[in-house]
């Protein structure tokens, strides 16, 4: 009998505070955070495609986050370098994503692109300017096609205008 009354006490407290717990995580989750906070994030990427063979892009993330409907949501604007084998490229980015789950999102970018040594599909020593589109079906991973137009560079009518193609992770 001695040994029933400590059990039924420590069962009875186990079970008082495990309701007294579940009781704010059933609140935290009945609302929504529909206030947008503000974040600045390193951001980094590794990419493999023309013009510039492989490449690894940083730089940062300004944006804001929220949730709606039980879904978060994210919009930033992002400014990152890319050195790479062939090219390196500048970019001034759109990014959102939110769409389902997995980190799928998309951006638009507007970029400036220079080639040397040996790119892909180009010319060494020229410029390039135009607008990019970034598609993360997956885990921000995915591919980024854009239509660049040469600024600089030796004025020959090949390759006015390229359509780039990469795939890779990150930014």
């Amino acid at each position: 009998m001695m040994l029933k009354t400590p059990v039924l006490l420590l069962t009875s407290a186990t079970l008082l505070g495990a309701a007294t717990l579940a009781a704010p995580l059933a609140a935290q989750r009945a609302t929504e955070d529909t206030v947008p906070r503000s974040h600045v994030l390193p951001g980094f990427g590794i990419h493999v495609g023309t013009p510039q063979k492989a490449s690894i892009a940083v730089g940062l993330v300004l944006g804001e986050d929220w949730s709606r409907n039980g879904r978060d949501h994210t919009r930033n604007v992002a400014v990152f370098a890319e050195p790479g084998l062939g090219a390196g490229r500048a970019s001034v980015a759109f990014l959102d994503h939110g769409y389902g789950s997995f980190g799928s999102g998309f951006g638009v970018a507007a970029t400036v692109l220079r080639t040397w040594k040996q790119p892909w599909q180009l010319d060494a020593n020229q410029t390039y300017f135009g607008g990019e589109v970034l598609l993360w079906p997956v885990i921000f991973t995915g591919p980024r096609v854009g239509l660049l137009r040469r600024v600089a560079g030796p004025d020959t009518p090949v390759k006015r205008w390229f359509f780039t193609l990469d795939f890779g992770i990150g930014l």
